[in-house]
């Protein structure tokens, strides 16, 4: 069976596409890839430095540089900055748009005073970064089953972790690194689906590993508000510079600390007798917050994204729009939408035809840290479900 055989049997679903179905069923039609899978001709996405800061800190938490000293790797972490800011530029074209030198000084700012931070509340070694996943999605009726599409097809769940990393007690966390203006509250995290659904999904793709729970590392662009008058620097000390501090490597607990040596079936973990719930690590920029998932969290996370599924395959389920100031003002599809929701369905179809494009098919990139289908060491395959 080719490539493109094997592709047509799976019904693919990622985190993107689910939160747009639960957000506004319109958008989901029009862009997610089980639907008309369209995008804009002209990108409307503004400068990504989400994006730009998460390929800086996959340099940073790079598993195979973790033990070497910062002078070698912080350069390194600065030229994946700058790297990924000149592409979000050319992206975005010759026209930048305002505020995009401002930003882009931002993020170098930003990630100058997390590299000072981070090594003080550091309690992990990374195992994986910008790591890809996939998970057959179980029938919610049947659950010794996958999930098929009327078409034949079985559905798989695909996601990528920012960063696996592992603790001094042997437990895995899922970390999600993420720029945001303000703190998210707390419950919100707790709720926060996605990474849920990462937990169960990793256990299902890395048979025998128990996700312990999930890092939710915030970070907030700097403003002059933040700023000590005419010193550039947030305000308040700034930490000293040290060597990066958590968890070494190499350490040998369990047969070591990377992937290929890490085969679940042996190396448990030694969690403490009362660990806490919700730990915090917080600062004038940055904000670390460790949840511990239960198993029962974990296991409603996967029911859950099945019943999604099965409803979002469903080639009969309704769509509608689901309008709100916040949604509507950044959404790639406002205009052919209006035009629906006024009758104007021509019209719709004539924006579409002019303005949208096939999403093309997200292809693994080579050398893309992460970039791999499988890691070396699993130990085990996912498993198969029967039909």
């Amino acid at each position: 069976m080719d490539r493109n055989q094997g592709a047509a049997l799976v019904a693919t679903l990622n985190p993107t596409d689910r939160q747009s179905f639960k957000r506004c069923r319109r958008a989901w039609d029009l862009g997610a890839g089980a639907r008309h899978n369209l995008e804009p001709m002209v990108s409307v996405e503004p400068f990504d430095v989400d994006r730009c800061i998460r390929d800086a800190l996959a340099v940073y938490y790079y598993p195979g540089m973790w033990d070497w000293t910062r002078a070698v790797v912080i350069p390194l972490v600065a030229q994946a900055l700058d790297t990924a800011v000149a592409r979000e530029g050319e992206r975005l074209g010759p026209d930048l748009p305002r505020g995009f030198v401002a930003r882009a000084g931002a993020a170098r700012l930003l990630l100058e005073h997390y590299v000072d931070w981070a090594p003080t509340v550091e309690r992990l070694a990374p195992v994986l970064v910008e790591v890809d996943f996939s998970a057959d999605v179980p029938d919610p009726e049947r659950g010794d089953s996958a999930l098929f599409t009327s078409h034949g097809q079985h559905v798989r769940y695909l996601g990528r972790l920012d960063l696996l990393g592992v603790d001094e007690h042997d437990s895995y966390w899922i970390v999600r690194h993420r720029v945001v203006r303000d703190w998210t509250a707390l419950d919100t995290l707790v709720r926060d689906e996605e990474a849920l659904a990462a937990c169960w999904a990793w256990e299902q793709y890395y048979i025998g590993m128990e996700i312990a729970g999930t890092i939710h590392n915030e970070m907030r662009l700097p403003t002059s508000a933040m700023m000590d008058v005419g010193s550039g620097r947030p305000a308040g000390p700034r930490q000293v510079t040290r060597e990066r501090g958590g968890v070494p490597q190499h350490e040998g607990s369990g047969g070591g600390r990377s992937i290929p040596q890490h085969r679940r079936m042996y190396a448990r973990s030694a969690e403490p007798v009362d660990p806490e719930r919700v730990l915090r690590d917080t600062a004038t920029l940055f904000r670390r917050t460790w949840i511990r998932r239960s198993r029962s969290e974990v296991t409603q996370a996967g029911r859950q994204l099945a019943a999604e599924a099965r409803e979002m395959f469903n080639p009969e389920v309704t769509v509608y729009p689901s309008p709100s100031e916040s949604a509507c003002r950044r959404c790639p599809f406002a205009a052919p939408c209006m035009a629906l929701y006024e009758g104007r369905n021509t019209d719709a179809e004539a924006i579409l035809e002019s303005s949208y494009r096939p999403r093309p098919r997200e292809e693994l990139v080579e050398g893309r840290l992460g970039g791999m289908t499988w890691s070396t060491g699993r130990g085990a395959a996912p498993p198969r479900f029967a039909r």
